[in-house]
């Protein structure tokens, strides 16, 4: 377990996030802005983005320390997997419970407008003129690219946020990654597709057995009712980083930091073979 994750656990919510922007504050004073030059290095010869690659993207661009805009960053990702290539970023919009979101009487997910809670990167992403967005309206994924309709057509006709037509569990079926620029597997939302695959195979209980509903705006302002189930509270009690350190191997998973950054990279088939193989032998990464 790390030290920031050691104080999390000690500590009041608000002194950690004190404490956390003052450590940010002093690591990009102590280091130098990282460069496009270097960036697309990172990219390429520590991530192993190639063209013609899916990629999912999970962001923090306050975290980055970078010496160019974050448009600039959507652009030089887009550059580094070609035309032939796909970039996926997580879009939901709303903070909290999807629960508590989708039982308020106003709740409804609005493909063109509703702004994405999940940072500066995939809202410009949602933004960029060809994206497509999920229909999902707890889990939407946005997509550019070549297999952005392909990946993202089809996320809404599965009451499993997570399961076998969503754009996560569709990256096995390419050369694809996931990767983290400036955050940690504790973001990472790959690790729900297992649970969803598996239903009532999986050693706890993550999804309510309520249906909800939502009200969803499509691009073509056409209003249509989705049915999804949600998260059980179950799933707070989890520690993904300590899992992966333990029990993932290098072939799925690997992390590193570069001049006080933290960077991730994940292949989705082998760590969900891996993860699957492990849930059945009743190791997971939740502790309730």
């Amino acid at each position: 377990m790390s030290l920031s994750d050691q104080l999390y656990k000690i500590l009041p919510e608000e002194t950690f996030v004190f404490l956390r922007r003052l450590y940010r504050k002093y690591q990009h004073v102590r280091y130098p802005k990282l460069t496009e030059e270097k960036f697309r290095k990172i990219l390429t010869e520590k991530l192993g983005i190639k063209p013609g690659m899916v990629v999912y993207i999970h962001s923090s661009v306050d975290k980055l320390n970078l010496d160019f805009s974050p448009l600039t960053l959507l652009n030089l990702l887009l550059e580094v997997v070609g035309e032939k290539g796909t970039l996926l970023f997580p879009c939901w919009h709303f903070q909290g419970r999807a629960a508590d979101y989708l039982k308020q009487k106003n709740a409804v997910f609005d493909v063109n407008r509703s702004v994405t809670m999940m940072g500066l990167l995939p809202e410009l992403a949602r933004r960029y003129p060809g994206a497509v967005r999920s229909l999902h309206p707890t889990a939407s994924v946005v997509a550019i690219g070549k297999l952005a309709k392909e990946l993202t057509g089809e996320h809404h006709l599965d009451i499993y946020p997570n399961g076998t037509k969503s754009p996560l569990y569709k990256l096995m079926e390419y050369d694809s990654k996931i990767i983290g620029l400036g955050e940690r597997v504790v973001s990472l939302s790959f690790v729900h597709v297992v649970e969803d695959v598996m239903k009532e195979r999986f050693p706890l209980k993550v999804l309510e057995d309520e249906i909800y509903k939502c009200k969803v705006i499509d691009e073509k302002r056409n209003t249509t009712e989705i049915n999804t189930l949600v998260p059980h509270i179950n799933i707070t009690h989890r520690d993904i980083p300590g899992f992966f350190d333990k029990y993932i191997s290098q072939d799925a998973y690997q992390k590193f930091r570069y001049r006080g950054v933290n960077f991730f990279t994940v292949s989705p088939r082998q760590l969900f073979d891996e993860m699957k193989l492990l849930a059945e032998k009743n190791m997971i990464i939740y502790s309730g």
